[in-house]
């Protein structure tokens, strides 16, 4: 029953009442009525405002089990809706903690940022047991929604880390925003578990030597190295023992030829024809269409719409082949360009903290498409990845949060947006050594002119519009 049905059933019982007191008994006024029909429905005991006449009794007999009966029914259904939610809450933290706790030789993830979610997703690929432990619900909510085995609360408290089978684990992995929480999760960890493999995110070279005396392993510093540098590091070391679990993470060509694909996601439709031209790949092996389709070898004229796939065959050009091609090209054009995207006041939201972090965007986007096609193009996309995730991470929270301050209703659909992107930055981050750096830097001008300019816009809209009336 929803509440806007609820309150339909309220006030018409008490129409029903006040007005019902009103007609049947002589001389009432409407507050002595409505008055009436209140301590009626209570049953606080007051007595009659004035002697009843015998259809006064007749209709207060009835309105009290109409009113007892609306009041039992309006109960029952709060109590349901309650008990459901907790009993869902505490059910499945409950079966999560079940989970976690029969888990064994597993990593610890501390911290579901950029480099957390980067290498969550590296060691779910591999078949590597993990836990992540993340202190702010809203972002835990995204890890769980992956299907990871979550723990909700602070990585520096001893009893979270035992609540995420630290004696029991093989390693640990701090990614926690500051050098200081690291470095005090390592000395926890160290002291709970002496034999535990202890690998810590750094940001100040000069910590390193502190970082290890506190107990790590390992200082792994993502500017240089990334977070997919470091879950290699824990499938090399898990690998010592279980080689059959071991990732290749890697691919190379075979006779000169790899597979590469080839992510749609401008609005306007293209063909295979097309995506061949402008990639010069050799063929086309398979096409994925939206509805979970696929067809092999495609045909030249096949339509590829927004967000389908394509599976190429790619011929891997020797350096003297580039060489050639440089010199062939080097009057030319250079094809394919991309322009930068340089702030105006259409992307502005007019909500100064929010249209910061959609400048920080757009800083990214230029960043990326600069490097495109450059010597650095493959540390440019990795270092990329690292800063959107975490970008996605802290935006939406800070947008979701500030829509739920001003009771924003269309918040159920933005989340449900807001989750969408964030899969379609994991899964491009997890297969961004086998796609075209041109889809990336499609997807990120997409996100810009779709998401900003009209999702984005629309909440805004609203929310400028209610305080200006305020």
């Amino acid at each position: 029953m929803s509440k806007k049905l609820q309150l339909l059933i309220i006030l018409f019982v008490f129409l029903v009442g006040t007005f019902g007191f009103y007609f049947i008994e002589d001389g009432w006024t409407l507050l002595e009525a409505f008055f009436m029909t209140i301590i009626t429905i209570t049953t606080v005991g007051y007595g009659e405002v004035r002697p009843l006449s015998p259809s006064g009794q007749l209709f207060t007999a009835f309105f009290i089990i109409l009113g007892l009966s609306t009041a039992a029914i309006l109960a029952s259904q709060l109590a349901r809706v309650f008990i459901e939610k907790n009993f869902k809450a505490i059910y499945g933290a409950g079966k999560m903690r079940k989970k976690i706790s029969k888990i064994q030789n597993h990593y610890i993830i501390c911290g579901y940022g950029g480099i957390g979610s980067a290498i969550s997703s590296v060691l779910k690929k591999a078949e590597i047991p993990f836990v992540v432990i993340e202190n702010s619900e809203q972002i835990a909510e995204f890890a769980t929604m992956e299907g990871y085995l979550v723990v909700v609360g602070k990585a520096t408290y001893d009893a979270t880390l035992l609540e995420a089978g630290i004696k029991e684990a093989r390693g640990i992995v701090n990614c926690l925003g500051d050098d200081s929480l690291n470095m005090y999760v390592s000395l926890a960890a160290r002291e709970l578990n002496p034999d535990l493999l202890i690998l810590a995110r750094g940001y100040k070279s000069d910590g390193e030597k502190r970082m290890i005396r506190a107990g790590a392993n390992s200082v792994i510093y993502p500017l240089k190295l990334g977070g997919q540098q470091m879950a290699e590091l824990i499938i090399s070391e898990y690998g010592k023992d279980n080689e059959a679990n071991h990732l290749e993470v890697t691919t190379s060509g075979i006779m000169g030829y790899s597979l590469k694909m080839y992510r749609h996601f401008k609005n306007d439709s293209t063909t295979i024809g097309e995506i061949l031209l402008s990639t010069n790949a050799a063929e086309a092996v398979k096409i994925q269409h939206i509805n979970g389709s696929g067809v092999s070898k495609p045909k030249p004229e096949t339509p590829v719409l927004k967000n389908e796939s394509v599976l190429l065959l790619i011929y891997d050009e020797t350096d003297e082949d580039l060489l050639d091609n440089l010199d062939d090209k080097k009057d030319e054009p250079e094809a394919g360009t991309y322009k930068l995207v340089s702030w105006n006041d259409s992307y502005s939201i007019g909500i100064p903290e929010l249209d910061k972090e959609h400048r920080k965007l757009i800083n990214l986007i230029n960043t990326f498409l600069s490097a495109i096609h450059t010597n650095d193009e493959d540390l440019t996309i990795k270092s990329t990845f690292d800063n959107l995730i975490e970008y996605t991470r802290e935006h939406f929270s800070n947008e979701e949060a500030f829509m739920v301050l001003h009771k924003y209703p269309g918040l159920r659909d933005h989340k449900k947006e807001h989750l969408k992107l964030t899969k379609e930055v994991l899964q491009l981050n997890q297969d961004k050594s086998y796609i075209f750096p041109e889809n990336i830097a499609d997807f990120l001008i997409s996100w810009l002119t779709n998401h900003i300019l009209e999702s984005d816009k629309k909440y805004s809209e609203y929310i400028l519009k209610v305080n200006s009336k305020m």
